[in-house]
Parts: C-alpha cells; sequence; structure tokens
C-alpha cells in the first residue's frame, strides 16, 4: 500500500498501532525487534515487509544467527510445536505402547493369517497393510504442520496420505493406459472398468427458458458447487480472491471445451447459476464463517483447571475448533520487490488451484470414470484437506520475509498436481492433441492479468473500507494494513516471539 512522509521528526518514536479488528503495541523491550539483518527483514513496526532505518547497536552481522532466526521461522509452518497442553495423556509420547501392539498385530497376522487367499488379494491386503504401517510411522515422526487442533497427529497422518498418494501417482505414472485400466477393472470391475461414459447435456436448447428446463440443471453438481465454495472460502478466506478464481473457472471451462466437452453448458447456467448463486451463495455464507470464527473468543485454559462437568465437556468440544484464526490478505506488500515476488507466488496459486480442479474432469474423462464413484468423491475429500496446511504454509511463505523456504506439505501439493496431470497428458494424447494454442494462451494471460486486476482491486478496497490506520513509525507516517503483517498471523505472533526469547536468552546472558 501507499505511504508517504507526513512528518520530518527525526526522533524515534515507540509507535502504537490499533484498528478496529485488534490493537498492538511495540515497546522498547520487545525481543520481537532484536534482531535485524536487512530492509527486507525488519519485524514489527509495518504489516507489509516494508523498510525500516536500522541502528549500529541493534546489527547481528553474522551469518549462522541469520539461518537460525530463517529456521525458527520455517518450524512455526513445519513443525508447529503445542506450547498449551490441555490433555496430557493425549499428548505424551507412546512409541514403545505402539512398537509392542505393531509386533503383536505382526506376529498374529504370521501365525493366523490366511494363506490360501488368491494373488490379487494377497497383494491387495499387502498394499493396504503397507499403506497402514506407513500411516502408523507418519503418526509418530512426520512433522505436525502449521495446525495443532484437534491434535497434530491429525495432521502427521493427513501428511502421510499425501506422501502415499504421490507415491502412487509416480508408480502410475511409468504404467500405460491399457495397465492402469486393467488396475482400475480388477478394483472395481463395474464401476472403474467402463470404457466410456454417457454424460449429460448442458449446452442443449438453451434459449428455453422455462421453469423445468432450468431446474433440471439442479443437479447434484449445483449442490457441489455451494458447499465447494463454502470450503475454498474457509481456505483462502479473501472474498476479492474467491470471486476471482470463480470467474476465471468458468472462463477456464470455455477456454477447455474441446478437451472436455462436458464443459459445455448454456451461458445461464454459467453465469447465473454457478457464479451468481451457487458459487455466490457459497462465498458469502463463507466469509460469514471466516468473520465468525476470527472474532470469536476462545478460552483454551487446560481441563484440568476446569472444576465443573460441564465445563470440562465445552471445552472437549472446542478442542475440535481452532486455536487461532486469522484473516488472509494475499495483497498488500511493499517495496516494489516484494509486491513484485507476491504477485507472481499468487499467480503461481491461482494457476495450481485451477490445475487441481481441472485434474478432476481429465481424470474423469481420459479413464472413464463415473462422478459419482467414490474414488472421485474420496480424491476431492484427500485433496481438500491437504489444501488446508498448504494454503496456511504458502501463505506465510508469500508474506514473511524470513519464511524463506516453502512448506513441505505445499511441497508435496504441486508435487500431486503435476504429477496427475502428467499421467494425464500420457494416457489421454488423443484428448490433448486437441489442444488449441491460442486459447490456452490467452488462458494463461488471463490468469495473470486477472491476479494483477485483483491485487489492484484489493488495495483500494482495503484503502477506502478496509481496517487500515496511519501510523507513525520510526518518524514516518504509513498506512497499514493489520491482517497483511507476518507478526499479525494467528500461527507467528505469539510462537515466533516466544522462540525469539529462547533464541536470545543465551546471548544476553
Amino acid at each position: 500500500m501507499s505511504d508517504s512522509d507526513d512528518s520530518d521528526d527525526s526522533r524515534i518514536e515507540q509507535p502504537r498501532v490499533s484498528s478496529v479488528c485488534r490493537s498492538v503495541s511495540i515497546n522498547g523491550n520487545d525481543h520481537s525487534r532484536e534482531i535485524v539483518f536487512d530492509d527486507e527483514d525488519v519485524l514489527g513496526f509495518t504489516t507489509d515487509g516494508e523498510n525500516n532505518r536500522r541502528t549500529p547497536e541493534r546489527k547481528v552481522s553474522t551469518y549462522m544467527d541469520r539461518v537460525e532466526l530463517e529456521k525458527k521461522h520455517y518450524d512455526m509452518i513445519n513443525e508447529r510445536i503445542v506450547d498449551d497442553v490441555t490433555m496430557d495423556q493425549f499428548y505424551k509420547p507412546h512409541s514403545i505402547t505402539v512398537l509392542v501392539l505393531v509386533i503383536a498385530c505382526l506376529l498374529y497376522k504370521a501365525a493366523f493369517g490366511q494363506s490360501d487367499n488368491s494373488t490379487g488379494k494377497n497383494f491387495y491386503d499387502g498394499f493396504l497393510g503397507a499403506c497402514a504401517l506407513f500411516l502408523l510411522i507418519s503418526a509418530l515422526t512426520f512433522p505436525n504442520g502449521p495446525f495443532i487442533r484437534p491434535h497434530p497427529i491429525l495432521w502427521r497422518v493427513i501428511f502421510g496420505l499425501s506422501v502415499i498418494y504421490v507415491i502412487i501417482l509416480q508408480f502410475a505414472l511409468f504404467q500405460n493406459y491399457e495397465d492402469l485400466k486393467e488396475i482400475l477393472t480388477w478394483l472395481d470391475p463395474e464401476g472403474l472398468g467402463q470404457e466410456s461414459l454417457e454424460e449429460k447435456e448442458y449446452a442443449s436448447d438453451c434459449w428455453n427458458l422455462s421453469f423445468d428446463k432450468i431446474w433440471s440443471h439442479v443437479d447434484f453438481f449445483a449442490f457441489s458447487h455451494f458447499a465447494g465454495w463454502i470450503m475454498k472460502t474457509l481456505l483462502l478466506r479473501h472474498w476479492v480472491l474467491c470471486w476471482f478464481i470463480s470467474i476465471i473457472w468458468e472462463f477456464t471451462e470455455l477456454m477447455f471445451i474441446d478437451l472436455l466437452p462436458n464443459f459445455a453448458e448454456c451461458w445461464w447456467d454459467s453465469l447465473i447459476l454457478d457464479v451468481l448463486l451457487c458459487n455466490g451463495v457459497g462465498i458469502f455464507i463463507g466469509m460469514k464463517l471466516c468473520n465468525f470464527l476470527q472474532m470469536r473468543q476462545f478460552h483454551w485454559e487446560s481441563i484440568k483447571n476446569i472444576k465443573s462437568r460441564r465445563g470440562k465437556m465445552k471445552r472437549f468440544a472446542l478442542q475440535f475448533t481452532p486455536a487461532s484464526w486469522s484473516g488472509y490478505d494475499w495483497f498488500q506488500s511493499k517495496p516494489f520487490s516484494i509486491a513484485l515476488r507476491r504477485t507472481f507466488l499468487l499467480t503461481f496459486l491461482v494457476t495450481f488451484w485451477l490445475l487441481a480442479e481441472l485434474n478432476t474432469f481429465f481424470i474423469k474423462h481420459i479413464f472413464a470414470i463415473d462422478t459419482q464413484h467414490p474414488v472421485v468423491f474420496w480424491r476431492i475429500i484427500l485433496i481438500a484437506v491437504i489444501a488446508a496446511p498448504t494454503i496456511r504454509q504458502f501463505y506465510i511463505y508469500s508474506t514473511d520475509p524470513l519464511t524463506r523456504r516453502v512448506g513441505m506439505q505445499s511441497w508435496v501439493f504441486v508435487v500431486v498436481c503435476v504429477l496427475e496431470l502428467a499421467i494425464c497428458v500420457k494416457c489421454g494424447g488423443e484428448v490433448f492433441a486437441k489442444t488449441v494454442l491460442w486459447k490456452l494462451a490467452l488462458w494463461v494471460a488471463s490468469i495473470v492479468i486477472g491476479t494483477i486486476f485483483c491485487i489492484l482491486a484489493s488495495t483500494w478496497y482495503a484503502e477506502k473500507f478496509g481496517e487500515t490506520a496511519r501510523v507513525l513509525v520510526k518518524g514516518r507516517r504509513r498506512l497499514c494494513y493489520l491482517e497483511s503483517s507476518h507478526e499479525n498471523l494467528g500461527i507467528l505472533q505469539d510462537d515466533v516471539i516466544k522462540k525469539r526469547e529462547e533464541y536470545l536468552s543465551p546471548k544476553k546472558n
């Protein structure tokens, strides 16, 4: 956002930032401002990574100190620590107990397992057993990721599921279409063994605007659009970005009609039913839920400190709500280099978001899988649960100047999207041979131009109607949007400062 010099006062004044949504005071003893390396690495003060003047006595010049601080920022998104343990029995390590149970299960399987099963049955059971053991190991050893509710073990298992899915996709990439189709037919001869699908026609007789015609288009996909956009809004938490992706997806369908004929639909189905009604209402409800979760104050005291039984049950129910909730502002950034970097990263996010959705239709079309088959449903659920920590990690990587590495869940998500596309291209050569290059180029250009327009629109809206304030920072007046700050992210606000205090305490002694 823009800033201007409204004061020539050279005296350094300790600022107090206030806003409609929260108040942040910065005092001279704040450890979060004691490590300053670079103009882009100043912590505190601004909300968008702006530069501040440095004082020689507060510099840390060694390279190892810088690496250590960057590592602590990275740990906050890749290995978040549970500081407030509310139920000791659920957070104590039980590796020995688990090991004993695993040994018992293995011995039981070796002694009493059936040995007269068919080869296919043995392969299937062996694969499930390997996945179960891998998920158990992931629950014990994988990083927590950025979330800790309802329990870190859940997010470790989700990370383990994403790794298993990546391995399966990597294996599938080395097979041809006939081999993959044979495997799918073996798994489900009726549901996955079809060679072609009879899909519903959505683009016939478009100017017949009778009630029966319109009502016939309100099917399972209409509900999936509505419910899906509630979930997507909870993930993205920015209404401008949600509306942009909703509109650009309809444009994506138009550009890929040659490859996916099922994308053809009437104009009123695309613009009114999809964008305005299903997607629009879903975005509206999703943003209302975001505001509710952001404004609601949870009391996370320990269960052992609560006396009443009703209070204990209420606290247990709150375990399944977020430990902290913060709004995402993807667009506010200064100076130009940081703004350019965030623009590129946001374009990257939108592109892979669309790619993940496109892969759903490519897989369904190329391998002739019906939309209502459980494989399609559970793949969408898997992508959704992977996307939650992925977007959190990617957002912090985009906004925090001291987070120089993307989180592992984000890394795996990108690999998943690329592998799915690679399999579709390899097995669906006839489909992708119909690609019209100028449409593909227009689609890519629309993503880039639309992202830039989103940034401009979001910045203008934040300045005119958002929760912004002019703050005196080091003798200069700056217009700040608080939710853009890496210090105001719920995940970093307390954890990073606490880690910095631990990091600085040996040096101060």
